[in-house]
């Protein structure tokens, strides 16, 4: 989470760069695709994809989301679209239906990333993935089958485009915060290449600021993908990312200065052998190393170095024209060394508590599933399968393994209309790479859980109108662990034990013709945990939540898109500070906490505008945009945090103050890309 003046620098920066921004935002494929009536029941419920051209799903298009007025057009945020997806203007994390950001599996090409976000002092900012170089993306939000796991709430699925085959072609651009560069060309005639570098200049911007304070966040990420395909039934693939952070802060409060360093890479090949259309198996190598490096306050510190390699293998074949089997094995070996000390701060007047770990520690993981789809019949679907997770490394006297076993049924009782429901167990073991320090945690015990029951219908009257209802009730257990989010609030409470959610999204959608179409999207959801004896709301319990769009073509190649948004608050813990006279009459500030999510935060509220051009051209292409966000100005609350008032001139404290910490307020930003 951004500290209050990270807040307000980034919003300046923002503003900077709308003077001379440019963005990397490439419109692709057909402009009129619309979306396309289900030809097979797909019996997972909860699913949203946004898909490259035309497609065989009902999903929102790529194109339609590179035309949403988003910042950064980072693709993790185009999941916050969705209705039960709860997130922040400042962060792309995000979570879904009441559980926690950290139990989303973020998958690039079948492998799941570790931590794929920069600006990780500040929430995880900016994704490391850019919008230009998907294909296609679905979101899971609950009953989604054995072939996914590792995590309990939610998948987030992406594919990467298949480089250019035909000739050499280049994209430059620049966005609110990034530079990139994107080549890529046929690598001889079985084959093609693609490399995408990006660095974020928020700090060039800050430097042409004048500030008190000294900010220097500085990132980059390189993107890289081969494909080759020696014989008709064989293709070969490599992919590379590489992620790298460093912070530098220096503020009048010492216990927020910081100084960070992260890096994080992951290189796998994959190996697709085709028997025919039914039958295929893939294989993966994969391995990676991340570090990160972070010493905050006066003497805290924080190391972390994890390094993993490992292979899996899947298999895909379709029996007997009704059963779609699928199976997968994965293997991964672990290292991980953890040296924490930090010292946390309690309520009152300088009270800390050490917490202390020191982990070196290795060790192999094991899972595998099954499961089958099977087409009962013409309006009948049932899916039923299972995964099995094992870890070497546990706790001695723990239990070392867990059995999830999931099932999905989908009755269409006319051809515009599907009934859909689901249940599952979902494991999500604690690796050595997460294990939390931060509570002196320092072993691996089971496996946190959760348990999806999940029951919807979808309504199809023509191929272009769509309505979907769905509810969902999910209960959480073995909770380990908090994740942390930096910032000057600053609340340790009691980590969860248990929990649940239970709620309502409905989405709609309706292409009223090849220009004008709309999108509205509603969710009703209660989550609550229990920490200790005592039974709370949990952090992303979102009452209600609302957003509508409206996307408008009112020429060949000009799009307007206009979309209003609204949420209750969510739950926050009352802040008390006040001031305690010292005999040499100066003042300290005593801060203390109310009664644990006892309040809420006001309502957000945001209305949003974009406007795209494209203009192609023989031998290249000009587009640009131009958007506003939070048009009316609205002044949402992020948090309220402590302050200090200080005596400019003695440094002397002289009022005790509960600040309003500000999410982004009206934003003007201007973007162009030129592709050849």
């Amino acid at each position: 989470m951004f500290t209050a003046n990270f807040r307000n620098l980034i919003s300046i920066a923002f503003c900077v760069a709308f003077f001379g921004g440019a963005h990397l935002c490439p419109v692709l494929a057909d402009e009129d695709a619309a979306p396309i009536r289900l030809e097979k029941i797909v019996v997972t419920p909860g699913r949203f994809t946004i898909y490259e051209g035309t497609s065989t799903r009902i999903a929102i298009s790529k194109q339609e989301i590179e035309r949403f007025p988003l910042v950064d057009n980072d693709v993790m945020r185009a999941g916050h679209v969705f209705p039960g997806v709860v997130s922040s203007d400042y962060s792309a994390r995000f979570s879904v239906r009441g559980g926690e950001k950290g139990d989303i599996s973020v998958r690039l090409d079948g492998l799941e990333l570790y931590n794929p976000y920069h600006l990780q002092d500040f929430g995880g900012a900016v994704s490391l993935i850019g919008l230009d170089l998907v294909q296609n993306t679905q979101l899971l939000m609950g009953g989604f089958p054995a072939e996914y796991g590792e995590k309990m709430s939610g998948v987030y699925d992406i594919t990467t485009r298949t480089p250019n085959t035909d000739q050499l072609s280049a994209n430059f651009g620049i966005d609110l915060i990034n530079a990139t560069a994107t080549l890529e060309g046929p690598l001889t005639e079985k084959g093609s290449w693609l490399l995408s570098a990006r660095r974020g200049y928020i700090d060039l911007i800050l430097a042409l600021i004048d500030l008190n304070e000294d900010y220097n966040p500085q990132y980059a990420d390189v993107y890289g993908k081969f494909t080759y395909q020696p014989t008709p039934a064989d293709t070969l693939t490599l992919n590379g990312l590489y992620g790298w952070d460093k912070n530098h802060q220096r503020l009048d409060d010492v216990d927020s200065n910081l100084d960070s360093l992260y890096n994080n890479s992951t290189v796998w090949a994959k190996w697709r052998h085709t028997f025919d259309d039914s039958y295929w198996t893939d294989v993966f190598i994969f391995g990676g190393i991340s570090n990160q490096d972070r010493t905050s306050g006066k003497a805290d510190f924080d190391d972390r170095n994890f390094s993993f390699f490992g292979t899996k293998t899947e298999l895909t074949a379709t029996l007997f024209d009704k059963h779609t089997v699928r199976t997968g094995v994965t293997w991964r070996w672990l290292t991980a060394q953890y040296e924490y000390n930090v010292q946390e701060r309690q309520a009152g007047i300088d009270t800390y508590k050490p917490i202390l770990a020191d982990v070196d520690d290795r060790g192999g993981e094991f899972n595998m599933f099954l499961q089958d789809e099977w087409q009962l019949h013409s309006k009948l679907a049932l899916n039923v399968g299972g995964r099995y997770v094992y870890q070497q490394y546990r706790e001695e006297g723990i239990q070392r393994y867990e059995i999830g076993p999931r099932v999905a049924l989908a009755v269409k009782p006319t051809n515009n209309f599907i009934l859909r429901g689901a249940w599952g167990i979902y494991h999500q073991p604690v690796s050595l790479m997460g294990v939390p320090v931060e509570d002196g945690i320092e072993t691996v015990g089971r496996a946190e859980n959760a348990v999806h029951h999940v029951i919807g219908a979808e309504y199809t009257p023509t191929d272009n109108f769509f309505v979907r209802v769905e509810g969902y009730y999910n209960t959480y257990d073995n909770l380990v662990g908090r994740l942390r989010e930096f910032g000057r609030q600053n609340q340790i409470f009691e980590p969860a034990q248990s929990g649940d959610a239970r709620g309502l999204d409905v989405f709609m959608t309706h292409a009223v013709s090849n220009r004008l179409s709309w999108t509205l999207g509603y969710a009703y959801g209660i989550a609550e945990e229990v920490a200790g004896d005592e039974t709370i709301f949990r952090q992303r319990d979102r009452r209600h939540a609302f957003a509508i769009s409206s996307s408008y073509q009112f020429a060949p190649t000009w799009h307007l898109y206009i979309s209003w948004r609204f949420h209750t608050g969510e739950p926050r813990t009352p802040l008390i500070h006040t001031e305690v006279p010292q005999a040499d009459a100066n003042i300290l500030c005593d801060r203390q906490f109310g009664a644990t999510h006892s309040e809420r935060m006001p309502a957000y509220h945001s209305l949003d505008f974009r406007m795209t051009k494209r203009s192609p051209y023989r031998r290249w292409e000009l587009s640009w945009y131009f958007q506003i966000l939070n048009l009316y100005n609205q002044r949402n609350l992020d948090q309220y945090a402590f302050s200090e008032v200080r005596d400019e001139e003695t440094d002397a404290i002289i009022d005790c103050a509960v600040d309003e910490e500000p999410q982004l307020p009206i934003l003007p930003t201007l973007g162009v890309t030129v592709r050849f």
